[in-house]
């Protein structure tokens, strides 16, 4: 028999207080998880008890079902104000309850059936991972790239290109935590505490229950795990939708990054004669406002997809696309003129100000937030010119 449970009743706005409220610890925390490589404990379990990793998953699983897109932009931009590990991990884990809510009834059950509060882990992206169709699923081998949060969870979402004749396919297929293993390959100069390590797996079956056969790129509707979970987010495209969960976390570290530079700038006191440094912090903070303004519009759209029965176009995929790769990018020119400007006490690395900008380039080298992709994919959907393909 299928497991439903009582659904939680918090909203968006008691989220961002929820956030606000663990705000001074995780920039308490800030440097731990930077020199851990991943998530001190105490916010992992800040994160459980809140109610944090199940912000997206089905109501009928004890999730908040809360609305994409609107959801990303408010409790991400919170929670990177303190530290963008945790911000970013947080919404990345989360989000896999959305994709997994796509797959057929069986997939959901096998992994929140017994444990609604299992997290699971995603790799969309392969060095050497691949599948091949077998009888009654697909076998699936090698090493993907970039799983933040893995040593989390309990499962997993591997983009699984399959080895067949014709033109290149790309699914999505569930594996549980016996079936792969984390390398640990994560040593990077931004987003340090993300564990973003690679997955390996030695050979596994996966049924066909447990697979998904959607493509990231324009399209959406209705989905396997549709017929189960009737919200209209269970069916969003990813092209275009996905990235909220790995770009509006830029927004919350900028924000925190302007927060620092101005506190450090009031405990100078020469600032009545610093003129650069008040002009950059005004030019910084109203970048940052005109990238929030820009997703803000996106998001107003997204609440009529969901709840006023609007179509999914291409056109705005693609502008989704655009939008949430230029904020990053404003995010991160913001923070860069902060940057230089911090002085030669300001240069530690456990500055909130270095460490804003170490974290927002990292997400801006993230694969779907590389602009000129995202630029050109918008530009061909506007001239009638097929998109370049993301993966």
């Amino acid at each position: 028999m299928a497991t439903v449970l009582a659904s939680s009743t918090a909203t968006i706005d008691e989220m961002v207080q929820r956030a606000r409220g663990l705000l001074p610890r995780l920039r308490e925390r800030a440097s731990a998880a930077e020199a851990l490589g991943q998530l001190p404990p105490e916010t992992v379990a800040d994160f459980r008890e809140g109610g944090f990793f199940r912000v997206l998953q089905p109501r009928r699983f004890g999730g908040m079902e809360l609305d994409y897109g609107r959801l990303q932009l408010e409790l991400c931009g919170t929670l990177g104000q303190a530290c963008g590990s945790s911000a970013w991990v947080q919404m990345v884990v989360a989000c896999h309850a959305w994709c997994l809510a796509m797959f057929p009834e069986s997939a959901q059950q096998a992994v929140w059936g017994d444990d609604p509060e299992t997290l699971v882990a995603s790799a969309f992206g392969f060095s050497t991972g691949k599948g091949r169709q077998v009888e009654g699923g697909y076998w699936v081998e090698g090493d993907w790239v970039f799983s933040s949060g893995s040593n989390l969870c309990e499962w997993i979402i591997l983009g699984t290109r399959l080895e067949q004749s014709g033109p290149p396919k790309q699914i999505w297929t569930l594996l549980p935590r016996t079936d792969w293993e984390i390398l640990d390959t994560w040593h990077a100069a931004g987003l340090k505490g993300s564990a973003s390590n690679d997955i390996r797996v030695k050979g596994a079956f996966v049924p066909t229950d447990f697979s998904l056969d959607i493509s990231f790129g324009p399209g959406g509707g209705p989905t396997p795990g549709s017929l189960v979970n009737p919200n209209p987010m269970y069916g969003l495209p990813l092209a275009g939708f996905f990235p909220f969960n790995v770009t509006t976390e830029a927004l919350g570290i900028a924000r925190g990054a302007v927060d620092a530079f101005a506190e450090q700038l009031v405990g100078r006191g020469d600032r009545p004669n610093l003129y650069g440094r008040q002009i950059r912090l005004a030019e910084s903070a109203a970048e940052i406002d005109a990238a929030e303004a820009l997703v803000r519009s996106d998001v107003a759209q997204i609440d009529r997809l969901l709840h006023e029965g609007a179509p999914v176009e291409p056109a705005f995929q693609a502008k989704l696309g655009r939008d949430l790769s230029f904020m990053v990018r404003l995010c991160a020119q913001a923070v860069d003129r902060l940057t230089g400007a911090v002085g030669a006490h300001g240069m530690g690395d456990d500055n909130p100000v270095h460490r804003a900008s170490r974290d927002l380039h990292a997400i801006a080298n993230h694969a779907v937030n590389n602009w000129e992709q995202q630029a050109l994919t918008y530009s061909r959907t506007r001239t009638g010119l097929a998109p370049l393909p993301m993966f």
